[in-house]
């Protein structure tokens, strides 16, 4: 069957491929130096002549090279393109592709087919309706004289007939030698020519339908200008036997139309078909895009999270380091203060009243030798109050169960009472009962600004100072000083006590600033109270 080389089928088909080229012709163009574009691959490169190179704007070799450089710069570039689509945009542009090559493959196969089925149905029941006129009359067209031209009569007014020749204009009987018997044209009858292939297959038993072939000699010899459906069917005789074979012809185009509708039919369900399926599973490859998509946010927000983490996480390990070694630091410095306390004040006196003990042995006269125990008595009596001095410093008094503001005021008033000196005060953090971490931390803090305020400032203006605003704890001790004293600013910053003081804040999560300018010194130090570590209240 030929009937797929007519227009009617190739009309889609064309229509697809040129909408196609369309669509991939600008990719495939070559920039050239004047700004235009031809459509040279770089396939193509090799087989041009100098003469062609100029006409597609390559020059020499160089400028094949250049423009091999550009494609190459191309793939790259598309390579990147496609590595950041998404899936769902990935699978669009290969499921668009992969569903137009099949549309294609299906659409051209199944109008094959369905063509194939028309034309063999239209043939078989052309046949049908023929065959009862024209084989009666196949004996008599061999027999010469007025039978034959009685048979040859009825054939011409039954192709003559309105309802035949509107469709059917020409009819040939062939005999099994490739004799013509019959036709309606003049000047055919008796010619014999090469039996067709059709013709043979009618023979065999076969209907056969085509489009006329315009350059079979036997299709010249008519003289036919136009196409037709060359329809061949056997004529049998009354037992069954194969007498002739009828070749009709008809106008295309009622089955042009019909073939035309059919193939418009056929492309619109697959296309109709292809698009439903390639929209649902679009729909379920978008859906696991998006969850992909949103997995992948999620991994990059808990990967960031988790740098950012294990960055504070380096950042507390070394706080904590440091914290350390200067507590390490600290808490030598301050047994070796201790030592030397001990040392310079109850030790001497101990020592001497050991000498003292010596002397009083020695002396025969009783006044010299009560004399002497008086000094003894004397030497331990300070070495006694040294000693409760230096235990006072460093035993806490007991603060477990007293609110915030009980153990700030039970700072001042330690400072006060001791000292003498004027303390203001203001303390607003309301009855919270902190853990000992924090009370330890809050008495230092106080008894500590407070000690150097008195050393290294003035004993006027100085001030206490907490609040606690939801969980954010603020403590401040001000004090003023002489601007340009000699030491102030030193001991200020580099003093032990306030070492001693940061590294115990930090440890405990918070935070501490001094601050020293206006003729104005001023720690202070603050944290979140949720945050405490330990926080068993």
């Amino acid at each position: 069957m030929c009937w797929h080389q007519s227009r009617p089928c190739n009309g889609p088909l064309v229509g697809v491929g040129i909408g196609l080229w369309s669509e991939l012709r600008p990719s495939l163009l070559l920039p050239t130096a004047e700004g235009s574009r031809h459509p040279v691959t770089r396939a193509s490169f090799s087989c041009l002549g100098n003469e062609k190179r100029q006409d597609y704007g390559i020059e020499d070799e160089t400028s094949a090279q250049e423009a091999k450089g550009v494609y190459v710069y191309d793939l790259g570039r598309l390579k990147r393109l496609w590595r950041e689509l998404s899936l769902a945009q990935k699978f669009s542009l290969a499921g668009i592709s992969a569903t137009l090559l099949a549309m294609l493959l299906c659409g051209t196969l199944t109008t094959t087919i369905m063509a194939d089925a028309l034309v063999h149905r239209h043939a078989t029941t052309l046949a049908t309706a023929l065959h009862p006129s024209i084989a009666p009359l196949v004996p008599d067209l061999e027999v010469a004289g007025a039978v034959g031209s009685a048979a040859r009569t009825r054939l011409d007014a039954l192709m003559k007939s309105t309802a035949i020749a509107e469709r059917f204009p020409h009819l040939d009987v062939w005999r099994s030698d490739g004799t013509i018997i019959y036709s309606s044209l003049q000047g055919v009858e008796s010619q014999r020519f090469p039996l067709l292939e059709t013709v043979s297959a009618a023979f065999a038993g076969h209907i056969q339908a085509e489009f006329s072939d315009m350059e079979q000699a036997e299709f010249r010899a008519h003289g036919f200008a136009r196409d037709f459906v060359e329809i061949y069917f056997p004529l049998r005789s009354t037992d069954g036997e194969i007498m002739a074979v009828a070749q009709v012809r008809e106008f295309t185009l009622p089955l042009e139309s019909e073939l035309w509708d059919l193939t418009i039919s056929t492309w619109i369900a697959v296309a109709v078909t292809s698009g439903l399926a390639l929209a649902l599973l679009y729909g379920t490859v978008k859906d696991g895009s998006l969850t992909i998509e949103r997995q992948r946010r999620t991994l990059v927000r808990r990967l960031v999270d988790s740098r950012k983490q294990a960055q504070r996480n380096r950042v507390l390990k070394e706080e904590a380091q440091r914290v350390s070694l200067s507590i390490t630091r600290l808490t030598d410095e301050h047994l070796l203060t201790i030592g030397t306390d001990l040392h310079d004040g109850p030790a001497q006196s101990m020592g001497l009243a050991i000498l003292k003990v010596e002397q009083a042995r020695r002396t025969l006269d009783r006044l010299q030798r009560e004399g002497v125990l008086q000094e003894i008595e004397s030497a331990l009596g300070e070495a006694l109050d040294e000693l409760r001095s230096i235990a006072r410093g460093l035993v806490l008094p007991d603060i477990d169960k007293l609110n915030l503001e009980s153990v700030i005021w039970q700072a001042v008033s330690l400072h006060t009472r001791r000292t003498g000196a004027v303390v203001n005060h203001d303390i607003e953090v309301g009855n919270f009962y902190p853990p000992r971490a924090l009370g330890v931390c809050a008495f230092r803090f106080v008894q500590e600004g407070l000690n150097n305020a008195l050393h290294h400032g003035l004993p006027e203006g100085i001030s206490v100072a907490a609040t606690l605003a939801g969980s954010l704890l603020k403590l401040v001790v001000l004090n003023q000083y002489v601007p340009g004293a000699q030491g102030v600013s030193e001991l200020h910053r580099n003093g032990l006590g306030l070492s001693g003081l940061r590294a115990r804040v930090h440890s405990i999560g918070g935070n501490f600033l001094f601050v020293q300018e206006g003729g104005h010194a001023r720690i202070e130090m603050w944290l979140n109270v949720n945050d405490l570590p330990l926080h068993d209240q």
